[in-house]
């Protein structure tokens, strides 16, 4: 028997419509790990610009989220992770918290039990060498002569993905200054190792084999110390101004992401800019703007007597980016296909143009350097990103002006502007990345620097097959060499038990989602070679009982799906979504989806803690509070339709 998902669609599209902005755009929250919240605490403390109120209500946020073994992790439900909690636990010391605090008592156990101190990333070497905790030697070395590189050159700034680019490019300049902001305390109490000789042996970069390229890269990372210390260094200065140059012309026009503006600031005071100058006050005011801020009463926290905090106080949200130019589409075609929007209402109308109005044209991008050819165009996840336009916001974005009533005069030109970027885009291996063309030098990320292994933007199934959607409905066919080529990569990207990876969604559900979707736009003979029938046949296997799909981020780590016990309402919509691509719209195993998410909405809402966007697989997963309403929305509506 066929269930009619109509009341739902009903009250959930209501929901959704209500959440408009009067500008016509929706923006949900962010929800990342406490690395955010503590970071910001360290640039306060690092820059003195100083926020008492802020600082209280992050470090009460903080506290409501260590777990029970004192640890604070990368998405809910995790496990403790030694790195996160470690930057929260240092926070929290710069905020007065005093060791023998409760909290931080259980912290360093924590730490302890995971091997100490020494077992921090890069990243947070580097913050804690900022407070003069460790020495700057136990950071990776990057000499800020990287910035002569021609763009073409390995290892230019050029070779390394679009966010650890921005990233990198002020850190050389704390690189080469090695800036300390002395604290009145150490973290000695979070050492396994009883001296320093033994602390400074465990810090030391390992590779798996004299014979890698890790091993090489250490040696090369140790030459490049020594030299750092010579006393005459006449390129220097040129370099660093060159940093200032570039890092400058980047924060006018971007509203990226958080550490990249931090740093950015970072950078600019360590160069002596004074806390009113612009090259302060722009990233310090980007990030100002993602701070959330909330009222009410908190939970009592045992022993909290380090700062004055009543009763009743401000707890703050450090948000790591801001979304609007990704959930503005995402929930107009979920309101569009769901028919609580038509093509020509008026609200519909105003986002779409609201939609135009952030168009990308800066021919100066820095996707232009490894695609010269192609012409400025796209749309970028934030407010405002001139350099960074990406092709997974651009996808979507084309999607709604076609959808949209519209005059073919204010649309035609953005929609073609784009898909011909789009196409540009394209790698030499037939798929595509986010934000550059063939960023995929894998040395890269063998680099002592790069031990969270996301210096990279390489082509993904899950755009890839996004792309593949978008070029079917815009006249594309198999006789094309953009769709030849495409196919070809999937092909080659399918895993072995059916599915497709997902680089930006968790995971192999919403990868083979997007690849579905993609495909079920060509004829099943277009298709040799790619085993659709398999792809289906494992989305019904990982199917819970209960009708939903759950799949934890733990999936990335082990290479392999690892299911979440509960459904979740995101992850659920992109399973059902892949049934109904795949055909199986009218099939028990899509209707049992339908149905779990049809008993799981409540007035038009669905509840989701779980993360289920991904930033770095393997270390920075998103909690995208959009998702859980206007994926559900889309998937009951493209059911409806398909039946």
């Amino acid at each position: 028997m066929r269930i009619d998902p109509t009341h739902t669609l009903q009250e959930a599209g209501k929901n959704l419509l209500s959440k408009q902005s009067k500008e016509g755009f929706w923006w949900f929250t962010l929800e990342a790990n406490e690395t955010i919240g503590a970071g910001f605490i360290q640039l306060m403390h690092f820059t003195g610009i100083r926020d008492p109120e802020t600082e209280q209500g992050l470090v009460r946020r903080i506290l409501q989220e260590q777990r029970e073994d004192g640890s604070w992790g990368l998405y809910y439900k995790a496990n403790g992770d030694i790195s996160t909690t470690i930057e929260c636990y240092l926070s929290l010391r710069l905020s007065k918290i005093e060791p023998d605090h409760p909290a931080l008592t259980r912290a360093r156990n924590f730490i302890r039990q995971k091997g100490g101190l020494t077992e921090a990333l890069v990243f947070t070497r580097i913050h804690l060498a900022m407070f003069g905790i460790l020495p700057w030697s136990y950071c990776p070395h990057m000499p800020v002569e990287m910035m002569f590189l021609p763009h073409w050159a390995p290892f230019s700034i050029y070779d390394f993905s679009s966010w650890a680019r921005a990233s990198i490019v002020p850190l050389l300049v704390l690189f080469a200054k090695q800036p300390v902001t002395p604290v009145d305390f150490n973290l000695d109490e979070l050492y396994l190792e009883k001296n320093p000789k033994e602390r400074e042996s465990a810090f030391r970069f390992h590779a798996p084999s004299p014979l890698s390229f890790d091993f090489l890269f250490i040696q090369i990372d140790r030459i490049l110390k020594r030299i750092d210390k010579l006393p005459w260094r006449p390129t220097r200065k040129m370099a660093i101004d060159r940093c200032e140059k570039w890092i400058w012309e980047h924060l006018q026009k971007t509203e990226d992401i958080y550490p990249a503006l931090a740093y950015g600031l970072m950078a600019f005071k360590t160069l002596d800019y004074p806390l009113e100058s612009p090259q302060i006050q722009k990233p310090w005011q980007a990030l100002k703007s993602f701070r959330q801020n909330y009222e009410g009463k908190l939970p009592e926290i045992p022993a909290y007597q380090s700062t004055s905090v009543p009763e009743y106080q401000r707890t703050v949200h450090q948000q790591c980016c801001i979304s609007p130019v990704w959930d503005t589409p995402w929930s107009a075609i979920a309101l569009l296909e769901s028919k609580t929007l038509s093509p020509n209402d008026p609200s519909l109308l105003k986002t779409a143009r609201w939609l135009i109005s952030k168009e990308i044209r800066n021919p100066d991008g820095d996707w232009h350097f490894k695609n010269p050819d192609g012409a400025p165009a796209g749309w970028s996840f934030e407010f405002e990103n001139e350099y960074f336009p990406d092709v997974d916001d651009t996808i979507e974005v084309i999607h709604v002006l076609k959808a949209s009533e519209l005059p073919s005069g204010e649309k035609e030109a953005p929609i073609q502007r784009g898909l011909q970027w789009i196409l540009s885009m394209q790698n030499d291996d037939g798929g595509w990345g986010a934000f550059d063309k063939n960023n995929d030098l894998d040395l890269v990320n063998k680099i002592p620097f790069a031990d969270h292994s996301a210096c990279l933007d390489p082509s993904t199934p899950d755009i890839t097959g996004r792309v593949l959607e978008l070029l079917a409905q815009n006249g594309f066919s198999l006789k094309d060499k953009p769709v030849q080529k495409a196919l070809k990569f999937l092909k080659r990207s399918q895993e072995n038990f059916g599915g497709w990876f997902g680089r930006w969604g968790v995971n192999y559900i919403y990868g083979t989602w997007a690849v579905l979707t993609g495909l079920s736009h060509f004829s099943k003979e277009a298709l040799e070679g790619m085993d659709v029938t398999k792809a289906v046949r494992w989305l019904e296997s990982v199917q819970h009982a209960d009708g939903g799909f759950g799949e934890s981020p733990e999936s990335y780590a082990a290479q392999e799906f690892i299911p979440w016990e509960r459904s979740v309402p995101s992850q659920t919509a992109w399973g059902l979504m892949g049934l109904v691509a795949g055909g199986k719209a009218s099939t028990p195993s899509a209707q049992k989806a339908a149905q779990w998410l049809m008993e799981n909405c409540k007035n038009g809402v669905w509840e989701e803690p779980e993360f289920t966007g991904t930033g770095f697989p393997g270390h920075f997963y998103i909690r995208y509070h959009g998702y859980r309403s206007y994926f559900p929305l889309l998937s009951l509506a493209r059911y409806k339709n398909a039946l």
